[in-house]
């Protein structure tokens, strides 16, 4: 239990520097490049991110689930067949990808097509990105030291060169290059957990077909996840782009912190039985709803503060559209539950792909009709309404092979919880003059009176939570 939880927190960290570099340099870039220019940098960088599942296939799903079963039941040997039997699919898909990439931009000056070839260093980091096998074998902490030292110069290389809306292919530049060295950072102790490269694939039939149920799911959410700023780019402008990319962002940022639970626990459930699995699949869905509920409420209660505050009074036409988007931050991960965890750690990949292509169908349809007379509003729409039917079909495919009313006991007290303490955040008075320290009041408010409502309702989650309290406070008297 403490290596689980020690994995969550590496891979929590992970997750959010992932997010965290353009984050921490949105408020500067949001006033040096402007609503116009930073709209077409989110275009650009969604058709790229859409690019990269080509080039890693499903190998980051398959690969995680795959590695760690190895290393609970087969040898060193096998360990290295696995991997190397795996990349050996990215890196043909990637190299495919990228050639054609760089001949569509170069024979048919696609939009934008001079800023989608400064892109091809992303390409080229997810070919050698390799995160899954570090995922599979549930060492997270080299995956985070590597990368740490990456994000940071990135940070400083973009406060240094980045001046104006003319140097926005620097910072497409920057990001791509330092997200491939980011990926080649992994390389480096490789040859501690494998050996000399195979040269076959990893159980072609059966890998093959697993990667052919997969990418589907993987082109359909990337249509509703990537190519929604494209698409929105095209039927309206790329200041409208712009706000809903950056209305995202916290709510991203968020994301990845809660979705790392998912990621770590994932191939924990892939090696333990159904019995164990029944307990693991209902604490991991409390503690996703518990702190997504938590996350949500606070940024909807400081959002009014928070645009004009973080992106600049240029931003403010997308106040309401960040208020809404937090719906997101419990959405997503909640269905990740029952779609990473569960489906996919017990190979149920037909299971994991009915929700989303039935959701890729829905965003385009909503796109299509919202997008062009609604520009930001409208793509906010399309893409809460396409959550909610996936999060809806995630749990109805798997329904079978859970208890319903066991798993979901708690879950409506959260809600109950939530909506009290939302509450308060939007009476509580801005009566502090700094924005910075009344938000930093408010939201240490609000999670005290989430806590303290978690504990009169008396949550099974709560005895968890008392044992780890305990845990650490004698680990503590302990090093004393």
């Amino acid at each position: 239990m403490k290596r689980t939880l020690l994995n969550i927190f590496y891979n929590a960290i992970y997750q959010v520097f992932i997010v965290l570099v353009p984050l921490i340099t949105v408020p500067y870039l949001s006033r040096v490049l402007g609503p116009k220019t930073y709209g077409i940098y989110s275009s650009v960088n969604n058709t790229t991110q859409f690019l990269m599942v080509m080039c890693i296939l499903a190998t980051s799903y398959i690969g995680s689930r795959t590695i760690s079963r190895v290393r609970t039941f087969g040898t060193d040997q096998e360990l290295t067949e696995a991997f190397w039997g795996l990349w050996y699919y990215q890196a043909i898909a990637g190299c495919i990808t990228i050639a054609l990439t760089i001949f569509v931009c170069v024979a048919f000056k696609v939009q934008y097509w001079s800023q989608l070839l400064l892109m091809v260093p992303f390409l080229i980091s997810s070919q050698f990105d390799i995160s899954w096998f570090f995922q599979g074998l549930a060492d997270f902490g080299r995956v985070v030291l590597k990368n740490t030292l990456v994000k940071l110069t990135s940070i400083v290389l973009i406060l240094l060169m980045i001046k104006s809306p003319a140097d926005l292919w620097k910072y497409l530049l920057i990001m791509s290059i330092t997200t491939m060295l980011g990926s080649l950072a992994f390389w480096l102790d490789i040859h501690r957990y494998v050996g000399r490269p195979t040269w076959h694939f990893y159980q072609f039939k059966t890998t093959s077909k697993a990667m052919a149920t997969l990418m589907i799911p993987q082109i359909a959410t990337q249509i509703y996840t990537s190519l929604d700023k494209p698409i929105l780019g095209w039927l309206s402008t790329s200041t409208q782009v712009s706000f809903y990319d950056n209305s995202q962002r916290i709510s991203n940022m968020l994301l990845g912190v809660i979705t790392s639970i998912s990621l770590v626990i994932m191939p924990k459930m892939a090696a333990q039985g159904a019995k164990e699995q029944k307990t693991v699949l209902k604490k991991s869905l409390e503690a996703t709803v518990m702190l997504g509920l938590l996350f949500m409420v606070v940024v909807m209660a400081n959002t009014k503060q928070f645009v004009p505050f973080f992106f600049g009074e240029k931003y403010l036409p997308m106040t309401s559209l960040m208020f809404w988007f937090t719906l997101t931050i419990v959405l997503i991960p909640t269905g990740g539950v029952f779609a990473n965890q569960f489906a996919l750690a017990n190979g149920k990949d037909r299971e994991y792909a009915i929700p989303v292509v039935v959701g890729a169908i829905i965003e385009i349809a909503l796109s299509w009709f919202l997008d062009r007379d609604f520009g930001a509003s409208g793509a906010m729409v399309a893409i809460l309404v396409t959550e909610v039917v996936v999060l809806v079909l995630r749990v109805a495919v798997v329904r079978q092979y859970f208890d319903f009313r066991y798993t979901f006991h708690d879950v409506p007290y959260y809600v109950l919880i939530a909506a009290l303490t939302l509450i308060v955040g939007l009476i509580w008075p801005n009566f502090i003059p700094s924005a910075f320290f009344n938000m930093t009041v408010k939201s240490l408010v609000m999670i005290a009176v989430y806590t303290g409502l978690m504990f009169v309702f008396k949550l099974d989650l709560n005895q968890d939570l008392k044992v780890l309290l305990q845990k650490a406070k004698g680990r503590v008297h302990h090093d004393s």
